[in-house]
Protein backbone atom coordinates (compact mmCIF):
# COMPACT_ATOMS: atom_id res chain seq x y z
CA UNK A 1 0.00 0.00 0.00
CA UNK A 2 2.53 2.73 1.02
CA UNK A 3 4.48 1.63 -2.19
CA UNK A 4 1.49 2.68 -3.91
CA UNK A 5 1.04 5.75 -2.47
CA UNK A 6 4.17 6.71 -2.48
CA UNK A 7 4.57 6.00 -6.38
CA UNK A 8 0.84 7.96 -7.11
CA UNK A 9 2.46 11.15 -5.58
CA UNK A 10 4.72 11.21 -8.41
CA UNK A 11 3.44 11.70 -11.87
CA UNK A 12 4.83 8.98 -14.78
CA UNK A 13 7.22 11.41 -16.19
CA UNK A 14 8.89 11.72 -12.69
CA UNK A 15 9.00 8.24 -12.20
CA UNK A 16 10.25 7.63 -16.05
CA UNK A 17 13.20 9.79 -15.82
CA UNK A 18 14.05 7.97 -11.92
CA UNK A 19 13.55 3.96 -13.45
CA UNK A 20 10.86 4.00 -10.48
CA UNK A 21 9.40 0.76 -10.55
CA UNK A 22 6.49 -0.01 -7.90
CA UNK A 23 7.62 -4.23 -7.34
CA UNK A 24 4.08 -6.48 -6.53
CA UNK A 25 4.43 -8.57 -3.19
CA UNK A 26 4.08 -11.21 -5.82
CA UNK A 27 7.34 -10.07 -7.38
CA UNK A 28 9.04 -9.56 -4.66
CA UNK A 29 8.32 -13.65 -3.39
CA UNK A 30 9.49 -14.31 -7.07
CA UNK A 31 13.09 -13.62 -5.65
CA UNK A 32 13.09 -13.97 -2.49
CA UNK A 33 11.22 -17.58 -1.92
CA UNK A 34 14.42 -18.95 -3.84
CA UNK A 35 17.72 -16.83 -2.74
CA UNK A 36 16.40 -18.03 0.82
CA UNK A 37 12.38 -18.42 1.91
CA UNK A 38 11.73 -21.67 0.80
CA UNK A 39 14.87 -23.10 2.35
CA UNK A 40 13.64 -21.64 5.44
CA UNK A 41 10.62 -22.84 5.44
CA UNK A 42 11.55 -26.26 4.50
CA UNK A 43 14.48 -26.25 7.18
CA UNK A 44 11.50 -25.46 9.88
CA UNK A 45 9.03 -28.01 8.20
CA UNK A 46 11.74 -30.59 9.09
CA UNK A 47 12.20 -29.62 12.52
CA UNK A 48 8.42 -29.98 13.41
CA UNK A 49 8.69 -33.56 12.74
CA UNK A 50 11.09 -34.33 14.81
CA UNK A 51 9.40 -36.62 17.82
CA UNK A 52 11.56 -36.03 20.65
CA UNK A 53 10.49 -32.60 22.38
CA UNK A 54 13.38 -31.44 24.02
CA UNK A 55 15.53 -32.21 20.68
CA UNK A 56 12.91 -30.20 18.85
CA UNK A 57 12.89 -27.23 21.51
CA UNK A 58 16.37 -26.82 20.77
CA UNK A 59 16.31 -27.11 16.68
CA UNK A 60 13.34 -24.56 17.01
CA UNK A 61 15.44 -22.40 19.04
CA UNK A 62 18.80 -22.60 17.05
CA UNK A 63 16.52 -21.93 14.07
CA UNK A 64 15.01 -18.96 15.70
CA UNK A 65 18.06 -17.29 16.26
CA UNK A 66 19.44 -18.29 13.17
CA UNK A 67 17.03 -16.00 11.90
CA UNK A 68 17.83 -13.46 13.61
CA UNK A 69 21.53 -13.21 12.55
CA UNK A 70 20.07 -12.49 8.88
CA UNK A 71 21.28 -9.42 7.49
CA UNK A 72 19.83 -7.91 4.04
CA UNK A 73 20.91 -4.77 1.85
CA UNK A 74 18.65 -3.41 -0.86
CA UNK A 75 20.64 -1.25 -2.98
CA UNK A 76 18.00 1.13 -4.30
CA UNK A 77 15.03 0.47 -1.88
CA UNK A 78 12.62 2.46 -3.11
CA UNK A 79 9.35 2.70 -0.31
CA UNK A 80 10.94 -0.25 0.81
CA UNK A 81 8.64 -3.25 -0.04
CA UNK A 82 11.18 -5.86 -0.80
CA UNK A 83 12.25 -5.24 3.39
CA UNK A 84 9.27 -5.08 4.65
CA UNK A 85 7.75 -7.93 2.69
CA UNK A 86 11.03 -10.06 3.88
CA UNK A 87 10.84 -8.67 7.31
CA UNK A 88 7.02 -9.71 7.68
CA UNK A 89 7.85 -13.72 5.73
CA UNK A 90 10.82 -13.93 8.33
CA UNK A 91 8.54 -13.11 11.77
CA UNK A 92 5.67 -14.92 10.33
CA UNK A 93 8.34 -17.82 10.47
CA UNK A 94 9.08 -16.89 13.81
CA UNK A 95 5.60 -17.11 14.71
CA UNK A 96 5.38 -20.03 14.16
CA UNK A 97 8.54 -21.38 16.33
CA UNK A 98 7.02 -18.89 18.50
CA UNK A 99 3.59 -20.90 18.60
CA UNK A 100 5.56 -24.04 19.14
CA UNK A 101 7.51 -23.23 21.85
CA UNK A 102 4.81 -21.86 23.90
CA UNK A 103 1.77 -23.58 22.57
CA UNK A 104 -0.41 -21.70 23.17
CA UNK A 105 0.00 -20.73 26.81
CA UNK A 106 1.28 -17.40 28.39
CA UNK A 107 4.71 -16.11 29.01
CA UNK A 108 5.65 -16.23 32.80
CA UNK A 109 7.90 -13.04 33.30
CA UNK A 110 6.99 -9.53 32.30
CA UNK A 111 9.90 -8.47 30.95
CA UNK A 112 10.68 -12.04 28.55
CA UNK A 113 10.65 -10.67 24.75
CA UNK A 114 10.17 -14.04 22.14
CA UNK A 115 10.89 -11.86 19.23
CA UNK A 116 14.26 -12.02 18.36
CA UNK A 117 14.07 -11.16 14.54
CA UNK A 118 13.69 -7.17 14.20
CA UNK A 119 14.23 -4.58 11.48
CA UNK A 120 17.60 -3.66 12.25
CA UNK A 121 18.44 -6.83 10.01
CA UNK A 122 17.43 -4.96 7.18
CA UNK A 123 19.16 -1.95 5.61
CA UNK A 124 17.95 -0.16 2.30
CA UNK A 125 20.08 3.02 0.14
CA UNK A 126 17.55 5.40 -1.46
CA UNK A 127 18.06 8.01 -3.58
CA UNK A 128 14.70 10.03 -2.90
CA UNK A 129 14.35 11.55 0.40
CA UNK A 130 10.73 11.54 0.64
CA UNK A 131 10.62 7.60 -0.32
CA UNK A 132 13.54 6.59 2.95
CA UNK A 133 10.44 7.98 5.11
CA UNK A 134 8.35 5.91 4.01
CA UNK A 135 10.58 2.77 3.55
CA UNK A 136 11.51 3.65 7.33
CA UNK A 137 7.46 4.11 8.63
CA UNK A 138 6.53 0.82 6.26
CA UNK A 139 9.26 -0.94 8.26
CA UNK A 140 7.95 0.26 11.76
CA UNK A 141 3.99 -0.40 11.02
CA UNK A 142 5.49 -3.75 9.93
CA UNK A 143 6.99 -4.38 13.08
CA UNK A 144 3.94 -2.99 15.13
CA UNK A 145 1.53 -5.40 13.00
CA UNK A 146 3.59 -8.25 13.58
CA UNK A 147 4.03 -7.86 17.60
CA UNK A 148 0.03 -7.88 17.53
CA UNK A 149 0.50 -11.30 16.11
CA UNK A 150 2.93 -12.26 18.79
CA UNK A 151 0.60 -11.25 21.08
CA UNK A 152 -2.05 -13.19 20.04
CA UNK A 153 -0.11 -16.26 20.24
CA UNK A 154 1.49 -15.67 23.71
CA UNK A 155 -1.59 -14.18 25.63
CA UNK A 156 0.54 -11.35 27.11
CA UNK A 157 1.10 -7.69 25.95
CA UNK A 158 4.66 -6.85 24.59
CA UNK A 159 5.37 -3.58 24.88
CA UNK A 160 6.45 -1.90 21.48
CA UNK A 161 6.92 1.99 20.70
CA UNK A 162 7.97 1.16 16.70
CA UNK A 163 9.71 4.45 16.67
CA UNK A 164 12.33 3.26 19.17
CA UNK A 165 13.22 0.57 16.60
CA UNK A 166 15.88 1.60 14.29
CA UNK A 167 15.21 1.24 10.50
CA UNK A 168 18.66 1.10 8.84
CA UNK A 169 17.84 3.16 5.41
CA UNK A 170 19.77 5.46 3.71
CA UNK A 171 19.68 8.83 1.82
CA UNK A 172 22.08 8.49 -0.88
CA UNK A 173 23.14 7.18 -4.47
CA UNK A 174 23.90 3.72 -4.32
CA UNK A 175 26.34 4.21 -7.53
CA UNK A 176 28.27 6.79 -5.87
CA UNK A 177 28.58 5.67 -2.32
CA UNK A 178 30.67 3.20 -0.44
CA UNK A 179 28.18 0.49 0.99
CA UNK A 180 30.36 -0.32 3.62
CA UNK A 181 29.12 3.11 5.25
CA UNK A 182 25.82 1.26 5.11
CA UNK A 183 26.77 -2.03 6.67
CA UNK A 184 29.69 -3.90 6.56
CA UNK A 185 30.43 -6.75 4.17
CA UNK A 186 31.70 -9.31 6.47
CA UNK A 187 28.07 -8.64 8.19
CA UNK A 188 25.54 -9.13 5.43
CA UNK A 189 23.94 -12.61 3.91
CA UNK A 190 21.78 -11.16 1.22
CA UNK A 191 21.65 -8.15 -1.19
CA UNK A 192 18.24 -8.12 -3.18
CA UNK A 193 15.75 -5.63 -4.78
CA UNK A 194 14.93 -4.52 -8.13
CA UNK A 195 17.24 -1.54 -9.23
CA UNK A 196 15.82 1.71 -10.98
CA UNK A 197 16.31 1.03 -15.01
CA UNK A 198 15.92 3.59 -17.45
CA UNK A 199 16.95 3.16 -21.32
CA UNK A 200 19.96 4.35 -22.37
CA UNK A 201 18.16 6.73 -24.89
CA UNK A 202 16.56 8.58 -21.74
CA UNK A 203 19.15 8.99 -19.28
CA UNK A 204 20.04 12.21 -18.20
CA UNK A 205 23.41 13.31 -18.39
CA UNK A 206 23.91 12.81 -14.44
CA UNK A 207 23.02 9.13 -14.87
CA UNK A 208 25.03 8.14 -17.71
CA UNK A 209 27.60 9.66 -15.47
CA UNK A 210 26.47 7.00 -12.94
CA UNK A 211 27.03 4.48 -15.69
CA UNK A 212 30.12 4.99 -16.82
CA UNK A 213 31.37 5.48 -12.79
Amino acid sequence: IFGAVFESTLNPETRRKGGMHYTSIENIHKLIDPLFLDSQTQELEEILTEKVERTKRKKLETFQTNLASLTFLDPACGSGNFLTETYISLRRLENKVIRELYKGQAMLGAFINPVKVGIHQFYGIEINDFAVTVAKTALWIAESQMMKETEAIVHMHLEFLPLTSYANIVEGNALQIDWETVVPKNKLNYIMGNPPFVGARLMSQDQKDDVNH
